[in-house]
C-alpha cells in the first residue's frame, strides 16, 4: 500500500528548481519573473495562488570609494554599507587606523580617524564607533584564498539609526593585508547612496480545513536571493519543498486550514513575512504553527529543526520524527529566518534547515542540489504538517516563551 511519503517526488522538485537558475534580488524584474513562475507551476498542478504585493525600503549605492593618500597613493575596490547615509561632497579624508576587533584599548585613539575593523559591523559595534567619534569605518570580507571575481568585497547593510551616522565600506581580505603592511596612514572615504521604495510580493495558497477551518497552519519559504548568485540552496530548494507539499495537500484535504506561502524580499530584512503578518493581523489569533524552510537541498549535511516555541513543542516533534524513523536535530531557539516574524507575534514557529555550502555566493547553484535530499526534507516537513493538520486536538498552546520574545525583540532591533 502506498504511503503519503511515496507521493513526494524529489525529481519533480528538482525540475521545478531548474526553472529558476538566475539571481532573484528583491524588488527586481528577476524576482517578479520568479513569482510568475511559481504561480504558473501552481496552476499546472491545479492549485490557485494569489499575489499579495507590498512595498519595502531599499538603498542604492551610487558611489563607494576608498583611496589611500599617504604615504602612497592607491584606490581599493570596496562595497558600501547601506543605511548609513552619505559622506559630504568630496568625501572624508582622515588618518587611518586598524583597530582589529574594536576593543576599548585599540579604539582609545580612534577619534577623528577612519578605522578598519574586523567585520561585519552590526548595531552594537556601530554605536561603539559612533561613541568613539570615528570619521568613518572599513570592514574586511573574503579569504586569503580568493581569486578573480571573488576578490570583490561583500556588501552589508545597517539598521537605520537616529544618531549621527558614520559611513563605512567593505574591503577584501587581501587588500586589508596590504593596507596594514604598506602602512596606510591617511585615506579618503567616499560613500553616496539614496533611499528608494521597491515593490515585491508574497505568493499565497490557502487550502481550507475540512472540519477545523478556523485553526490555521502555515508552510513557508522565501524565493528571493542575494544578487551574488542564483540561490539554489538559499532558498529555492525551500520554495520547491513548499510547492511539493501544496501539491500533496491539494489532493489530500487537511482537517485544519493550511496556507502555503512563498515570501519575497527575505534577504533584505524578512520584508515578505513582515508584510504578511501585518496584512493578516486580524486573523493571526487563528494561527497555531508556522513551518518554515530556509536552506535545503544539498545531499551531504544534517537536518535541523529550529523551534521557536515552548520546549514541549520540541518533545512533540521529536516523538513524531522517532515514530517516522526520520533522523533530525532539534534546537530550541530563535532562527534567523521568516519563522521569526510569526514567533514575534506570539505564534509558535520552526525553520527546517539543512547544512550546506555556498550560501550568499555565486557557488550556490543547482549543481549542488540533490533530488534525494529534497525528497527527504519534504517528507520530514510532511510528517509534521500532516500530523498537526489532522490530529483531533491540537497538541500545544499558542504561545512563545518570554525569554524568546526578548531575543526576538533584540533580533528585530538589529534588522
Amino acid at each position: 500500500m502506498e504511503s503519503a511519503y511515496d507521493e513526494i517526488s524529489g525529481k519533480r522538485q528538482y525540475e521545478f528548481m531548474e526553472k529558476f537558475q538566475y539571481s532573484r534580488e528583491a524588488g527586481t524584474e528577476n524576482e517578479e519573473k520568479a513569482g510568475d513562475e511559481i504561480l504558473q507551476s501552481l496552476a499546472e498542478a491545479g492549485v490557485t495562488g494569489t499575489s499579495e504585493e507590498f512595498l519595502f525600503s531599499a538603498y542604492e549605492i551610487t558611489q563607494a570609494r576608498l583611496i589611500v593618500t599617504q604615504p602612497y597613493e592607491k584606490e581599493y575596490l570596496v562595497s558600501g554599507y547601506q543605511r548609513c547615509g552619505s559622506t559630504p561632497k568630496g568625501g572624508v579624508t582622515a588618518p587611518f587606523l586598524y583597530v582589529e576587533n574594536g576593543d576599548d584599548i585599540s579604539l582609545s585613539g580612534a577619534g577623528g580617524k577612519i578605522v578598519m575593523i574586523n567585520g561585519p559591523v552590526k548595531k552594537a559595534v556601530y554605536e561603539k564607533l559612533v561613541d568613539c567619534k570615528v570619521a568613518g569605518f572599513v570592514t574586511i570580507s573574503g579569504t586569503p584564498n580568493d581569486e578573480g571575481e571573488d576578490l570583490k568585497p561583500d556588501s552589508f547593510r545597517l539598521k537605520d539609526l537616529a544618531r549621527t551616522p558614520i559611513q563605512g565600506v567593505s574591503v577584501h581580505y587581501k587588500d586589508a593585508v596590504e593596507l596594514v603592511e604598506k602602512g596606510a596612514a591617511q585615506v579618503k572615504l567616499i560613500l553616496e547612496q539614496k533611499k528608494v521604495r521597491r515593490s515585491s510580493r508574497n505568493i499565497v495558497v490557502k487550502i481550507e480545513g475540512s472540519d477545523q477551518p478556523d485553526e490555521i497552519l502555515t508552510l513557508s519559504a522565501h524565493y528571493d536571493s542575494v544578487p551574488q548568485g542564483p540561490g539554489a540552496y538559499d532558498n529555492l530548494a525551500g520554495a520547491a519543498i513548499i510547492m511539493e507539499l501544496a501539491r500533496y495537500f491539494a489532493k489530500n484535504a487537511p482537517r485544519r486550514t493550511i496556507e502555503f506561502l512563498w515570501f519575497g524580499a527575505e534577504e533584505v530584512g524578512l520584508c515578505g513575512s513582515q508584510a504578511y503578518v501585518k496584512a493578516h493581523e486580524t486573523e493571526l489569533d487563528k494561527h497555531r504553527f508556522n513551518m518554515n524552510v530556509d536552506l535545503a537541498g544539498q545531499l551531504i549535511g544534517g537536518t535541523v529543526l529550529g523551534v521557536t516555541a515552548d520546549s514541549s513543542v520540541c518533545e512533540i516533534l521529536s516523538y513524531m520524527m522517532h515514530e517516522a524513523g526520520m533522523g533530525v536535530s532539534i534546537k530550541n531557539d530563535i532562527w534567523g529566518s521568516d519563522s521569526n516574524s510569526f514567533a514575534w507575534k506570539g505564534i509558535p514557529a520552526m525553520t527546517l534547515n539543512r547544512d550546506g555550502f555556498g550560501m550568499h555566493t555565486r557557488f550556490d547553484t543547482i549543481d549542488l542540489i540533490s533530488p534525494w535530499s529534497l525528497r527527504r526534507s519534504a517528507n520530514v516537513l510532511l510528517c509534521i504538517a500532516k500530523n498537526l493538520a489532522n490530529i483531533e486536538i491540537f497538541p500545544f498552546a499558542r504561545k512563545v516563551p518570554e525569554e524568546m520574545k526578548e531575543k526576538l525583540n533584540m533580533y528585530f532591533d538589529e534588522m
